[in-house]
């Protein structure tokens, strides 16, 4: 079955930016200056849209301007669509405020047209994003109902014709002269708008809008080209006011982190590292990279780990933007952990040392990793936190109960124990250098301590270490 959902999310730019609502904000053009995206509070106060911004500041003159920045607008409209990829295998972008998504192929993995729909909309409040949505068995179709904000959670012929001929023409966002030659014929309506042959509408009116009239009932392909998400991620925000404390970045932070973890659910990654830009009202920028001794992919980790990084930095000037960017990813492992399972303990050490390196620094953080030697005094060796990977050979597991967490530094000379737990372990091993070791080891209690002696092949005692 054919079915198409348009997105379309009105005054996208406008809501991106991080303000109050106490604030009145409006988005101008940067060529000609004229309120293009005004807020709820600015709406209260007289501001419309296509007011000169001079109007604007002389109703409103704490009125916060941003002048819209193309560039941007488009990376926002990417990053929706690269949301809306989650739902949909093909998704076409329609700047500058809406996505197509191809709903046929999707309805029985989600269960339904209206499961499907729900789950869209569910999405779009956690992110608190303003969406008009609509659907239809042909793109245009779909995108005229997201425009005049008419919902028909149904794609039935007879229903969409009703719907579709209801909707005022004023609410399609057709050019303005097309709108402007429909009202001088006394058309008010699509449906009206239809009743007229397709010849004529292209000879009295526009062409344009005589194709557009034959795509609403017959094309299947959207006239806009495929998204196709690149496997990189960079998302910023906006200021109204100056950030002149690191802890100011932190609200800001967790939304574009909340992004970036969506991004990595999708494409089941995890990252290393996370590169912050900071932009000041002067020059030059600031940047921050946040490094991290294993991967990591879950947000609340990841705002933990950048809370401690934040307490550590110190601002120059008072911050404008903030960007978030990352270029490298690792793919996610996957494999069923049992509870006693070594890859539990190891996420669960990689989390600890994420931590330990987050408030100190990398060079104040080692790790151990085996060696393979069988002699206890070279079996491990210390490594910087951020030369450790996931590949680490972790082999003390198989060694669990048998060798003690603390060894002393060098072993000190024991008298001949009586309480033997456990042993002999027979431990020989060194002969390709000179600390060739053959010897007996046991586990004994001596005063109510669990400690670990050897006897070597001189047949003296030794206490080697101590368990936990």
């Amino acid at each position: 079955m054919a079915a198409w959902v348009y997105l379309y999310f009105p005054d996208m730019y406008l809501h991106s930016i991080l303000s109050g609502n106490d604030v009145p904000t409006v988005v101008v053009t940067a060529d000609s200056q004229r309120v293009l995206q005004v807020s709820n509070l600015a709406q209260q106060q007289g501001i419309q849209v296509d007011m000169p911004l001079s109007n604007a500041l002389f109703l409103s003159p704490e009125l916060c301007c941003h002048t819209l920045d193309p560039e941007y607008a488009m990376q926002l409209l990417q990053q929706r669509a690269l949301w809306a990829y989650r739902y949909s295998a093909q998704v076409f972008t329609d700047p500058p405020h809406g996505v197509w998504l191809e709903a046929g192929s999707m309805l029985r993995l989600f269960g339904g047209l209206t499961a499907f729909v729900e789950t869209i909309q569910k999405s779009c409040q956690v992110h608190a994003w303003p969406l008009q949505l609509g659907m239809g068995q042909t793109p245009l179709a779909a995108r005229w109902m997201a425009l005049a904000d008419v919902n028909v959670m149904t794609l039935d012929h007879e229903p969409q014709k009703e719907a579709l001929n209801k909707l005022p023409l004023s609410e399609l966002h057709l050019e303005d002269k097309q709108l402007l030659a429909l009202q001088r014929l006394g058309l008010r309506t699509l449906g009206e708008l239809l009743a007229l042959p397709l010849a004529e509408v292209g000879r009295r009116i526009c062409p344009a809008l005589m194709k557009q009239l034959r795509d609403l009932h017959g094309s299947q392909v959207p006239p806009a080209s495929l998204f196709k998400p690149a496997l990189t991620f960079s998302d910023r925000a906006l200021f109204n006011h100056d950030v002149e404390h690191h802890n100011g970045l932190l609200f800001p932070l967790t939304r574009l982190l909340n992004s970036l973890c969506g991004f990595l659910h999708h494409h089941q990654l995890s990252v290393r590292w996370l590169a912050l830009r900071l932009l000041h009202r002067e020059p030059p920028e600031t940047r921050w990279l946040f490094e991290f001794a294993s991967h990591e992919h879950r947000y609340d980790e990841l705002l933990q780990l950048c809370r401690y990084q934040l307490e550590k930095q110190s601002l120059r000037a008072p911050v404008t933007e903030l960007q978030l960017s990352v270029t490298q990813f690792t793919p996610r492992e996957h494999a069923q952990i049992r509870c006693l399972d070594t890859q539990a303990r190891k996420q669960g050490s990689g989390t600890l040392i994420n931590r330990l390196q987050a408030k100190l620094s990398t060079q104040q953080i080692s790790v151990l990793r085996g060696t393979g030697d069988a002699r206890p005094e070279y079996a491990w060796q210390a490594i910087a936190a951020d030369q450790s990977s996931s590949d680490a050979h972790w082999n003390r597991a198989d060694r669990a109960g048998d060798w003690p967490l603390w060894l002393l530094p060098m072993p000190q000379p024991w008298h001949p124990p009586k309480n033997i737990v456990k042993g002999p372990l027979r431990i020989s091993g060194g002969w390709w250098d000179t600390s060739h070791i053959r010897r007996d080891y046991y586990q004994v209690l001596h005063d109510a301590q669990l400690i670990w002696v050897f006897r070597d092949d001189q047949k003296q005692w030794f206490l080697h270490g101590y368990f936990s």
